[in-house]
């Protein structure tokens, strides 16, 4: 076993997402991992179609398998991946999968967490050729292993640190019993609707669309300004005052940069100089919603933006999808558990 590491005993990087982008995952494992060799092949057949899952390298029990493409070149789809690894688990119940495809263009890297008496929960990770592959180098890190813990290394460490590097549902748990608080708080704020249900929606939407564009600013997507939201909310706050000053932000401002900015490629130089540098993102999150359409005199006053901006600058958000260290980081992969939480 050969560990290829800098003087400060971490990882090669560059050598590690060369490997990657090569299709090379025996060698990534042994040598630049420290996993050990394994040797096996493993074939399952599903309806009409043979998949071959070779296990590449194992440490303390837990396997990674490549798994081939399906009779169309293709990596198998969400199902069958899931089936697949059910019956691996007959084999090894610790493991990790890798599925390509036949033109080596792209990876799904599969790991499932298993609970005694909890449902099964599948974590996946994508790479296409042409990406860097941030996400899963990241990841890797925390499941390569020192020559120098050899002696002292457990399965059970293994595996707890597999599933640090894998499983997002900690975080985004304890993430979400504070964002189901403060759901309920902004939910009070909101002015200007018959129905309770369409109070429950509108919040829900709004906060998805806070979230996302926390993600983007803290990039420098937002006019080169990583607290975009809070430094316009403080604007607003000091430009207007008098009868409307406690819901200038929603109106002036909020609304202007959803539809008009983001959910918009049309700009005009008025609209440039109120929003300044900021993408237009397709996809409809932006839009103009039916609640928005039915409750045109909407409100919402600055003190529901305060209290939810001061609650999201407690974390740290990566768009990046970066492995998380500690519970105040937050990843688009918490942002998809806690939208799905809060759209139900």
């Amino acid at each position: 076993m050969q560990v290829n590491r800098d003087s400060k005993g971490s990882l090669l990087r560059n050598r590690v997402r060369k490997l990657l982008k090569g299709f090379k995952f025996e060698q990534l494992f042994i040598d630049e991992l420290g996993w050990d060799e394994c040797d096996q092949s493993l074939p399952l057949k599903l309806a009409d179609s043979l998949y071959e899952l070779n296990a590449i390298a194992q440490k303390r029990g837990l396997i990674a398998y490549v798994c081939n493409a399906d009779c169309n070149g293709k990596i198998p789809d969400s199902s069958t991946r899931g089936k697949i690894d059910t019956e691996v688990t007959k084999f090894s119940r610790e493991h990790l999968i890798i599925f390509v495809d036949r033109t080596n263009s792209e990876q799904k890297w599969q790991w499932v967490r298993r609970e005694v008496g909890t449902t099964t929960r599948r974590r996946e990770l994508s790479f296409h050729k042409g990406q860097d592959g941030e996400a899963i180098v990241q990841r890797l890190e925390a499941i390569s292993f020192s020559l120098e813990e050899e002696d002292d290394l457990t399965s059970a460490e293994v595996q707890r640190r597999t599933r640090k590097a894998f499983d997002i549902d900690q975080v985004t748990k304890k993430f979400y019993t504070r964002f189901a608080k403060e759901h309920q708080a902004f939910l009070s704020f909101i002015n200007g609707m018959r129905s309770q249900l369409d109070h429950e929606w509108y919040a829900s939407l709004m906060l998805n669309r806070l979230m996302f564009v926390y993600f983007i600013q803290k990039k420098g997507f937002l006019n080169g300004d990583t607290d975009y939201l809070r430094h316009r909310l403080e604007e607003c706050q000091a430009q207007y005052q008098g009868k409307d000053q406690f819901y200038s932000f929603y109106r002036y401002f909020l609304l202007k940069l959803f539809h008009d900015g983001l959910g918009s490629p049309k700009r005009d130089n008025e609209l440039e100089t109120l929003l300044g540098r900021v993408p237009y993102l397709n996809g409809g999150l932006f839009e103009v919603h039916e609640l928005e359409k039915e409750y045109p005199k909407l409100q919402i006053p600055d003190e529901a933006f305060e209290r939810i901006f001061s609650f999201f600058d407690e974390y740290q958000w990566h768009l990046d999808d970066r492995p998380l260290k500690n519970d105040r980081e937050i990843n688009p992969d918490v942002l998809e558990g806690v939208m799905n939480f809060s759209l139900n």
